[in-house]
């Protein structure tokens, strides 16, 4: 995991907002927040619950890596994640593998 995903992912755990670089994290409340990558509503975490994702039509490895962490940190990595063959993006979710719609929400 890259320092910057870490910072992420800290200041989730913390409930503050971040910024640094092309990556935000900015709080609704105490529950939801939101995360952005280069503008982009990449992600919605509810504290104690849902995560839901979005490459926002972006198949890149920064986006993924991000999408990635934030997975690990809500869902656990075993079993769980985002990875990309023949082009063509999958997400895992415990041990299943489904499409990845492009620039659509999805429900980790």
């Amino acid at each position: 995991m890259r320092k910057i995903e870490r910072e992420m992912i800290q200041a989730i755990v913390d409930g503050k907002d971040f910024s640094k670089a092309n990556t935000r994290v900015e709080f609704d409340g105490d529950i939801r927040c939101y995360v952005y990558l280069h503008g982009h509503k990449i992600a919605q975490y509810n504290r104690g619950g849902s995560l839901l994702l979005n490459n926002c039509g972006y198949e890149t490895n920064t986006t993924k890596s991000r999408l990635n962490a934030l997975i690990d940190f809500v869902c656990g990595g075993v079993g769980n994640g985002i990875f990309q063959k023949n082009f063509n993006w999958f997400i895992m979710r415990n041990g299943e593998t489904f499409d990845f719609p492009c620039n659509d929400w999805v429900v980790a």
